[in-house]
This record gives structure tokens, C-alpha cells and sequence, in this order.
């Protein structure tokens, strides 16, 4: 699982702000949403430009230069601090598994161009390279013969090794080092409105209507749905050779994206998804509330804390739903210019599950 990351200089991130998902408080309500001392299920808020699209385009650069999964580069065009003088923009991620710990860092100056790279795996740097001196090192068992410059190739140090060595996981550094690289090729960015803009986890497009008839799961949409308080009657019929949901009245077929409304036609989105998300390590979704009304962004939330395995980070500015029935006050993030903290480290106050956590924060109470 994601345990801390940090970037600065990055688009309005002058300063280095820091989103760690291991400060976890002792409540003994909502447990779902944590998983072995991390956040699993987060939700972030924030004014306007505060910078919570930024932190998930931040979050989600790492799949750029170490995976060949969809990425959308228009996203990245302001790219270093405007107001800065630094020359890089500084990352830094931190993974926790079963065995151990990786941290990875590296700095760039555009969106494609690294120019240093270091790993850790359990406090032991086994991977760096520079690329400005093309000179490089790794530790990686397997890699011994392996030819360390990459002068003539515009491609990760660390993706290079990892694509070019036998990593056979008959030690700890290469089966951490195959579980964190898993983790990241299974990551997925996705905005809440009607068009399927993703990065990261797949590659290529596809329609959503016919994503959900293709995997066989119409009806499961349609209860889906129902359970929502939205009832239709769908059918998946062939148009032109493409798949698409259609709304039965009587005799009559109408194609449902033309007739459900804009928070419908987000929850299809969302359902698209959902029934990959078990294969998912980590969710972005921004905005993800955005046409949704407060029962829908609820049940949202509590079909990703049923994922056992996929943590999942959303951006949101709803206060209706800033509940501890809901999630907790560590899993409740707010991100400002001086940073990113949880309401548990917002406020000297014990809170405890009986606080009405909306009316402080409106009050001011988590402004320290």
C-alpha cells in the first residue's frame, strides 16, 4: 500500500507538501477504512486552488516514466512552480508490504525527462542513477552482468532493470521490489464527469456502456442502480456494430445516455470501474461527488471501503457527507497551503465518533 508521498515544486506545490496515509488514530469505529496502519479510503477537501486535482496529477506522475499505461500529458504541461527557482521537481513515494518498506525518489524537469533516480527497499539503497553523468548502480540481485549505461536510451534506470533481468524471488529486495512495481501498473486515476478519463492501470479506450455489456454485467449495473433508487428496465442492443444500454418503456427502447441525468450517466462511470476496482491498488478519484446527490456519494464511498485490497483517495468539496458515521476524522484530509493533515491532527481536541465533525469544520475548528 501507498504509506507517504511528497513532491515539491510541482505546478502550485512550491513548497514540499507531504500526504501520509500512515497517521492513524486508535478509533474503534469505521476499521474498514484503514488496512495495516494505513489509510485505506480517504477523502480530501479543500478551497478552491488549493491544489487537490494537482496532488492526484502529482501522485499519478510516477506512472509516466515507469509504466506504459494510459496517461493523458496535456495534464502536465505546467509543469514546475511558476514562482520557483528551483530547476526539478522533487518526488518522493514510500510503500509498505508484508515484507517490508520501498522508497522510491527521483527528480525531473519535465514531465518525460528524469534526471536522478535512488530505491530503497527496507533502508537499503540497492538502485540510482544520474542522469546527467549516465552513471548508475544497482544492488538488485540478477543484475550483476547487466550493462549500467544508458546514454543511448531515453528510458527509467529502473524500469530498464526491471524489464531486463531475471528478478527470481529467492530474496526479500526482489519480491519487494515485484510488489511494489505490480502495485504501480495497477494504479488508476479517473475524474467523476461522463467521459472515461483515466490514467494509469489500463491502456486504450472503450466506450462505457458496452465496457459493462461486454464483461456480462447489465443486470448487475441495473440493480446496482436500483439500489440506488434509480429504476430502469436495460437492455444491451448492437448498434452499427457497437454495444449499447438501452432503457426499455413498454415496446419502446431509448439509449440510456441520451435520458439519464448527468449524475446518473457519473455513476455508470463510476460502475465501469467498480467492477475492476478489485484488481486496482490505488484509486484517484477527483471530484468524485461532483453531480452526485449526498445518498449517492455515501454509497460510493461504502462500495470502495468493501474493496479488501484497493485503497482509494477522493477529492471532494460536500461537507453533507463529513461524517464518522461514514469514515473517520483520521481518514478526513484537508489540504492548504502549509500542507495536508487529517482532522484527528487538526485539533488538541479528543474526538470521538459522537462529534459532529461537519459543524466544527465549518466552525473553524480544524483551521490550526
Amino acid at each position: 500500500m501507498l504509506k507517504k508521498f511528497e513532491v515539491s515544486n510541482f505546478k502550485n506545490f512550491q513548497k514540499r507538501i507531504c500526504l501520509d496515509l500512515s497517521r492513524v488514530n486508535n478509533y474503534p469505529f469505521n476499521e474498514d477504512a484503514i488496512r495495516n496502519g494505513i489509510l485505506k479510503t480517504a477523502l480530501i477537501y479543500g478551497d478552491n486552488g488549493s491544489g487537490k486535482t494537482n496532488l492526484g496529477y502529482a501522485l499519478f506522475d510516477i506512472i509516466l516514466h515507469l509504466t506504459d499505461k494510459q496517461r493523458h500529458l496535456t495534464n502536465y504541461r505546467l509543469y514546475k512552480n511558476l514562482t520557483s527557482i528551483e530547476e526539478y521537481v522533487d518526488f518522493l513515494y514510500v510503500f509498505s508490504f508484508e515484507e517490508g518498506e520501498v522508497k522510491y525518489k527521483y527528480t525531473k524537469n519535465a514531465p518525460q525527462v528524469l534526471l536522478e533516480e535512488e530505491l530503497w527497499i527496507n533502508d537499503n539503497q540497492i538502485l540510482s542513477y544520474n542522469y546527467r553523468t549516465n552513471k548508475g548502480m544497482t544492488k538488485l540481485s540478477g543484475t550483476e552482468t547487466l550493462n549500467t549505461d544508458l546514454s543511448e536510451k531515453n528510458i527509467s534506470f529502473l524500469k530498464y532493470v526491471y524489464h531486463n533481468t531475471l528478478l527470481n524471488e529467492d530474496n526479500v529486495e526482489n519480491k519487494l521490489l515485484k510488489k511494489f512495481y505490480n502495485y504501480v501498473e495497477h494504479m488508476l486515476w479517473f475524474s467523476s464527469l461522463e467521459k472515461n478519463e483515466y490514467q494509469g492501470y489500463w491502456v486504450g479506450g472503450e466506450n462505457v456502456g458496452e465496457g459493462i455489456i461486454k464483461r456480462g454485467k447489465i443486470e448487475e449495473f441495473q440493480n446496482f442502480l436500483k439500489g440506488l433508487g434509480i429504476s430502469y428496465q436495460l437492455a444491451a442492443k448492437e448498434v452499427e456494430g457497437e454495444y449499447r444500454i438501452f432503457c426499455q418503456y413498454d415496446k419502446n427502447l431509448v439509449e440510456f445516455f441520451r435520458i439519464a441525468s448527468r449524475g446518473t450517466c457519473s455513476l455508470a462511470l463510476f460502475f465501469y470501474w467498480l467492477i475492476r476496482l478489485e484488481e486496482v491498488s490505488l484509486v484517484f478519484i477527483d471530484e468524485f461527488d461532483a453531480f452526485y446527490h449526498n445518498n449517492l456519494a455515501v454509497a460510493v464511498i461504502e462500495e470502495l471501503k468493501k474493496l479488501p485490497h484497493t485503497q482509494a483517495i477522493l477529492t471532494t468539496h460536500n461537507t453533507d457527507i463529513m461524517t464518522n458515521h461514514l469514515l473517520r476524522p483520521d481518514c478526513y484530509l484537508q489540504i492548504r497551503s502549509d500542507g495536508i493533515k487529517s482532522f484527528a491532527d487538526s485539533t488538541p481536541k479528543e474526538l470521538r465518533r459522537v462529534h459532529n465533525i461537519q459543524k466544527m469544520y465549518n466552525a473553524g475548528a480544524f483551521d490550526e
